[in-house]
C-alpha cells in the first residue's frame, strides 16, 4: 500500500511506524499500526499490509486515489549498527517490514548482514522479491519445507549459529508474530546473544495517550525505573535486556 503524504518527511528510521485508517471513516474507530516498509520519496511511504481483520480489510478496500488518515512517523526504530558490527535480522511473515529500510542502509554502509526470513510456506514469504532485488543475503525457512530450511526461523538461526555461519557476537534483530518473538527471546537469552525486538503490539493512539500498549520492563535494565514502558513511545524497538518479554 503506497500513501502520498500531504507534506514531505525527513528520512524515516527503520522500525518507526504509522497509524492508518480510511479517510472517509469507513473503517473501525481505532486506527491500526504498521511499520514503514519503504520510503520511495520524501512525500511517499509504502506499507506491507496483510489483510486479516476488519481494520486491514477496510484499508484494502480504499480505491486508488482514496484518502487515508496517516499519523507518522511514530515510535523509536532501530539505530542502524555500524559497519564493523555483524547484524542478523530474524523476520516472520510481514515482520520483514522494518528490515527493508534497515537492510538497504546496512548495504550502503557495508558490514556483514543476513536476513533470516521465515513463514509457514513459500507463498507466505511476502514480497521476498524486494529483498532479492536489494541483493540482501537472505536465508529462507518454511514450516512445510517448500522453500529453504524446513522448520521455523528460530531453529534456522540456531542451525546457522552452530555451524558458524553467523557469529555469536552479532547484533540480532527480530520482528514478527508474538509467538516468534517469544521463541526468539528465549533462544537469545539461553545463548547469551545481544538481541533487539520490534514488538507488534496492539495500540489505540500510537503516541502515548491511551496507555493500551504496556510492556513490562526488566528491573536491572535501562528502563527499570518504570515497571512498564509504552511500546508506542519507548519502542516499538526494545533491547532484549530492557523488557521482560
Amino acid at each position: 500500500m503506497e500513501v502520498e503524504l500531504a507534506e514531505a518527511l525527513g528520512r524515516v528510521a527503520p522500525g518507526q511506524f504509522a497509524m492508518l485508517s480510511p479517510g472517509d471513516g469507513s473503517g473501525p474507530l481505532i486506527p491500526r499500526p504498521f511499520s514503514v516498509y519503504d520510503q520511495p520519496a520524501a512525500d511517499r511511504l509504502t506499507f506491507l499490509v496483510q489483510v486479516i481483520g476488519p481494520g486491514t480489510q477496510a484499508l484494502a478496500a480504499i480505491p486508488v486515489g482514496g484518502s487515508v488518515l496517516c499519523t507518522v512517523p511514530l515510535g523509536n526504530g532501530f539505530v542502524v549498527a555500524p559497519a564493523e558490527r555483524e547484524v542478523v535480522f530474524v523476520a516472520g511473515g510481514v515482520g520483514s517490514a522494518p528490515f527493508l529500510l534497515y537492510g538497504r542502509e546496512r548495504l550502503r554502509r557495508g558490514g556483514k548482514t543476513t536476513l533470516f526470513f521465515g513463514a509457514r510456506s513459500a507463498e507466505r514469504l511476502y514480497d521476498r522479491e524486494a529483498f532479492e532485488k536489494e541483493r540482501l543475503p537472505t536465508v529462507y525457512a518454511t514450516d512445510d519445507g517448500s522453500l529453504g530450511f524446513r522448520g521455523n526461523v528460530v531453529a534456522c538461526v540456531a542451525d546457522a549459529l552452530r555451524a558458524g555461519r553467523v557469529g555469536r557476537d552479532a547484533l540480532f534483530a527480530a520482528c514478527g508474530p508474538e509467538g516468534l518473538l517469544h521463541a526468539f527471546a528465549r533462544f537469545a537469552r539461553e545463548e547469551g546473544l545481544d538481541g533487539e525486538l520490534s514488538l507488534e503490539t496492539y495500540m489505540g493512539c500510537g503516541y502515548g495517550v491511551c496507555n493500551a500498549c504496556p510492556v513490562a520492563t526488566e528491573a536491572e535494565g535501562p528502563l527499570g525505573g518504570w515497571p512498564y514502558a509504552k511500546s508506542c513511545l519507548d519502542g516499538p524497538v526494545f533491547a532484549l535486556r530492557s523488557i521482560a518479554f
